[in-house]
């Protein structure tokens, strides 16, 4: 069947949003402010923005750091805001449209995972918005460092001691981006993200259009060949700001645990040295990973033939291209040791270590999918009588402990008279002697520390009043 690319262009959107949230745990700590612009794929808004503001739920206390910082109290979200399943349902919508592209800044790593959070919470498919009905997602903040990185020219980059700043705000102002709205307010950001889209479109057309062709997963797996062995450049995080986020890999394998995560050598660690090493027994089950990444490729990863960089850039970026091509070509040679030396440890680490917390169901969202059973009954939640949510029962033990945190934040006048003790007694737990001491302590602190900025003082004077209403305390 041929596609009509017109009337695909015509259908694609932009939907720009960010969150505002109550700390920086997208498993525990709950959105304070969500916003979104729909925008074509010229990146002009084609609808209203909309803002929504999230109530807190009784099991929950805003870190007092993050309220400072986004200036949104409890008091704010709890006049202003809706319910957190009602928010799930709207998001899940506005995401869900066809041919919509969902994207920040710094989304990926972030706002995403505080999204599929919250749709796992409140029984929405944590995955499904992102790549069906033709959706995809990307971030500008990784298209803002490859722009930095491979084509510069035309921007103006904020620096500290010389080293890149890719904070939103700043590269916004430097670029003469004045849009008038505060800080870390979620509109705000949203119309700067999209302003800095523009600027990098208008000023490194090729490489805009490059980025956002290899969003696409079959676009990353045309980069990554198993079979003949080629370094590639990776632009990542988690190589950091003082090393301008680049760094150089040697693709290794699929993950035995996740066929959508490449685990790779990473060339700055002399390969002599490693192979030494695990002949000495110095590596263990833990300190091996230094040695490798885990690159998701359905998180658009930055993966670059090592080709691409100019001759000034190498300068400029301080980038050793000889040494990671010597160090390639031992790990070429010894491709099958090195290989087998990951695989077992990869293997020891996994049997050793759980990645969640298996007493709080929250937490568990990577733990396993959802049998199709349980998922063909999360679809009935939202059409049933809250009255009667009590009804489902699935083969899942997470999805029973989820319905009811769900029912009690959200209906909780629904639970019955066992129920609400059950429910009282987990907050007790939650909400114990040591956490109460902790928690006052650091809001005395925070206001000793900001005893000269009255706004400061107010809010954090509204949250220690939120947390002794919640935990019933004079």
């Amino acid at each position: 069947m041929l596609i009509n690319t017109k009337i695909i262009q015509h259908q694609f959107n932009f939907l720009f949003y960010d969150y505002e949230t109550f700390g920086l745990n997208p498993s525990i700590d709950k959105i304070a402010q969500f916003a979104c612009i729909r925008t074509n794929i010229n990146l002009e808004p084609i609808e209203d923005p909309i803002v929504l503001y999230c109530k807190l739920p009784m099991d929950y206390i805003p870190d007092p750091i993050s309220v400072i910082i986004n200036n949104i109290n409890p008091q704010i979200v709890n006049t202003k805001g809706i319910f957190e399943c009602d928010l799930a349902t709207k998001i899940n919508k506005i995401f869900s449209k066809n041919y919509t592209c969902i994207v920040g800044y710094n989304n990926i790593i972030f706002d995403d995972e505080f999204s599929r959070n919250l749709f796992y919470r409140n029984f929405y498919d944590p995955y499904n918005c992102y790549w069906n009905n033709n959706n995809s997602r990307w971030d500008i903040l990784n298209l803002v460092k490859a722009c930095y990185i491979l084509r510069p020219e035309g921007i103006n980059w904020p620096k500290i001691n010389n080293i890149p700043v890719f904070n939103l705000e700043k590269i916004a102002n430097i670029n003469n981006i004045k849009l008038y709205y505060r800080s870390h307010d979620a509109l705000s950001d949203v119309y700067r993200t999209i302003e800095i889209a523009k600027l990098i479109k208008k000023k490194q057309l090729l490489l805009y259009n490059y980025f956002f062709k290899h969003r696409e997963k079959k676009e990353i797996l045309k980069i990554i060949n198993l079979s003949k062995l080629k370094p590639l450049i990776y632009i990542s995080h988690m190589y950091k700001n003082s090393n301008n986020n680049i760094g150089c890999i040697a693709p290794l394998f699929w993950s035995f645990k996740n066929k959508n995560i490449l685990i790779a050598f990473d060339l700055i660690h002399n390969i002599n040295e490693f192979i030494y090493s695990d002949l000495k027994n110095n590596i263990s089950s833990t300190n091996f990973l230094v040695y490798i990444k885990f690159i998701n490729i359905n998180n658009s990863p930055l993966l670059l033939p090592i080709n691409i960089l100019k001759l000034n850039d190498i300068e400029r970026l301080n980038f050793n291209l000889t040494y990671y091509q010597r160090n390639f070509l031992i790990f070429k040679k010894n491709f099958l040791k090195i290989k087998n030396i990951i695989f077992s440890y990869l293997i020891e680490f996994y049997n050793k270590n759980i990645f969640f917390d298996i007493k709080n169901v929250d937490t568990q969202l990577y733990k396993n999918f959802f049998g199709y059973l349980d998922l063909q009954k999360f679809k009935k939640i939202h059409q049933t009588p809250i009255n009667k949510l009590n009804k489902f029962i699935f083969d899942d033990p997470r999805a029973n402990q989820l319905l009811f945190r769900y029912r009690a934040r959200n209906f909780p006048e629904t639970l019955n008279h066992l129920e609400k003790i059950k429910w009282d007694l987990y907050k007790k737990n939650l909400f114990n002697k040591k956490y109460i001491f902790r928690y006052i302590n650091k809001i005395k602190i925070l206001l000793d520390k900001y005893q000269n900025y009255k706004s400061k003082i107010i809010i954090l004077n509204n949250l220690l009043h939120y947390f002794k209403q919640i935990i019933n305390i004079k």
